[in-house]
């Protein structure tokens, strides 16, 4: 399991565990799984995680980032969507 944690400047989206994780970079799609290498990029349009019972969880963004260490994620995004 990741320690995920999705924020905004105005919520913390969610602060859990996950074990995987989806989103969409500007080279294209990529999944975070536990033990994932270092690795932090620009996000985009949707941010997609499956919770630790299972459960399927998505946030709209307009932009953001994420940064994993291979034990936790971290996404800091905006969810200003029009």
């Amino acid at each position: 399991m990741l320690n995920l944690v999705v924020i905004c400047d105005k919520e913390r989206i969610f602060d859990n565990y996950a074990k995987e994780i989806y989103v969409i970079t500007g080279n294209g799609p990529v999944t975070i799984l536990p033990q994932h290498q270092p690795y932090m990029a620009k996000i985009s349009e949707e941010i997609i995680y499956v919770t630790d019972a299972g459960v399927r969880m998505s946030t709209k963004i307009t932009d953001g980032f994420v940064y994993t260490n291979g034990r936790s994620c971290l996404a800091v995004v905006n969810k200003d969507v029009v």
